[in-house]
């Protein structure tokens, strides 16, 4: 196994597992340059006759995604991809810290949608009923929007002594369909490609740049994650490695014509394991 040694255990064996499956070795150049032609063609189109969305998209985009995940994905790709979109409304939660009680009052419990939604994947048609892809891209959004410095820096104390709920405690039922019927033709890397590219052809021109621009929030995580671990220079060590050299590392946006997919697996998805994995298991209050 590649034992990256600043990612976790779980993530390292993942990526592992696919080196050597014909999808990664044969399939995703080709989906690498397909997508490099779809959105050369796409993105003009987009900017002409769909600027605005029309109501279709989210029920092609989640009903695509429902058909790979239930027919073509991997069971490895499809546990990777329910935890994410478990684990990162935990860890928002974790960071809004007593905010985020107060701000909940505002944000109504809708099922994969908002930081405060409700997380519990039942079932496949959960997925295309709550506009589950777009809904989750706008996390980030409204990560950025709710945080506050300040208000962290004022309860840090309480946010070090926690820890992110665990993601166990919510359903994943909706991965016995992948279990039962899935031809297992489409690892981890191919998948996250997929997905890209399903939302560069039906979503709205706007959703689609705020899709593929949506790493703001890793900046920020960067940056609260430092301050959690400021005294412990192992972790600082690894989360050096996250530093985002071409993705909205700082305060402007990345081309989102020439994003590169590949970046929300091993850069976006593979950060968000390590910094719940090192949270739950590492807690920063054990070392100041």
């Amino acid at each position: 196994m590649k034992a990256f040694p600043y990612i976790t255990d779980y993530v390292n064996q993942t990526f592992d597992n696919e080196q050597t499956r014909w999808d990664y070795i044969f399939l995703r150049p080709i989906l690498v340059v397909l997508y490099f032609f779809i959105r050369t063609i796409a993105f003009p189109l987009k900017f002409v006759v769909h600027r605005n969305p029309y109501g279709f998209e989210g029920r092609c985009i989640d009903g695509t995604l429902a058909f790979g995940m239930k027919y073509l994905a991997t069971s490895d790709a499809v546990e990777l991809v329910v935890r994410h979109v478990q684990i990162e409304p935990l860890l928002y939660r974790h960071f809004l810290g007593e905010g985020s009680s107060t701000a909940n009052a505002l944000h109504p419990r809708r099922k994969f949608n908002g930081i405060d939604g409700d997380y519990n994947m039942d079932s496949l048609r959960d997925i295309i009923d709550n506009n589950l892809t777009v809904g989750h891209d706008e996390l980030s959004y409204e990560f950025i929007d709710r945080f506050n410095k300040d208000q962290f820096l004022a309860n840090i104390g309480s946010i070090r002594s926690g820890i992110p709920d665990d993601h166990m405690l919510l359903s994943k039922k909706a991965m016995e369909a992948t279990r039962e019927h899935s031809m297992q033709w489409l690892g981890c890397t191919n998948v996250v490609i997929m997905i890209v590219i399903v939302i560069t052809i039906f979503a709205d021109l706007r959703t689609t740049v705020k899709a593929l621009n949506s790493f703001d929030s890793d900046s920020v995580l960067l940056w609260i994650m430092k301050h959690l671990y400021a005294q412990d220079q192992n972790v600082l060590t690894d989360l050096d490695f996250y530093v985002q050299a071409d993705a909205n590392g700082a305060h402007y946006n990345s081309s989102a014509f020439f994003s590169n997919p590949s970046l929300y697996l091993h850069g976006h998805i593979a950060f968000d394991e390590y910094a719940y994995h090192t949270l739950r298991n590492h807690p920063p209050t054990t070392h100041l």
